[in-house]
């Protein structure tokens, strides 16, 4: 795939785009780079018509075959192991639209307040479970207590 930048108001976007045949309208996927070992989970959208036209404008270089083509901002292009632009990558896209994968989506999004945010969420959810437990085991009738 050749890698291009994300356009200036889509940097702090969880989002890269592709055309990939059979892929599910805004789904997360799983990026991996086999050279490096390193993947990032993130949402796609497919590379359309529109986004072309308004990528493909003078100054900038175009996207000539969308089939073979992945536009990602530099936060997933240095987490995949720092992939230059116009240079051509073996990647791995495989859909990961689960609600693991979509956590780990949000766990590795650019933005570092949606980062944060997950993060409170699980821990939280980690301490509600443990609260259920002690409470159940603070009602649980003892054997061989007083009576």
């Amino acid at each position: 795939m050749k890698i291009y930048a994300s356009l200036d108001d889509h940097i702090g976007d969880g989002i890269v785009w592709l055309r990939k045949p059979g892929l599910p309208a805004r789904c997360v996927v799983r990026i991996t780079n086999p050279e490096t070992k390193r993947s990032v989970f993130c949402e796609a959208l497919q590379l359309e018509e529109n986004f072309l036209k308004r990528y493909n404008q003078p100054s900038r270089h175009t996207i000539e075959d969308s089939a073979s083509a992945i536009v990602m901002s530099g936060w997933y292009r240095i987490h995949l192991g720092g992939l230059q632009t116009q240079q051509e990558y073996v990647l791995e896209v495989t859909v990961a639209d689960s609600w693991c994968g979509k956590i780990r989506a949000c766990m590795q999004h650019p933005q570092i307040v949606v980062r944060v945010a997950v993060w409170l969420g699980l821990v939280s959810v980690a301490l509600g479970v443990f609260g259920v437990i002690l409470g159940v085991i603070s009602v649980w009738p003892r054997r061989g207590g007083p009576s």
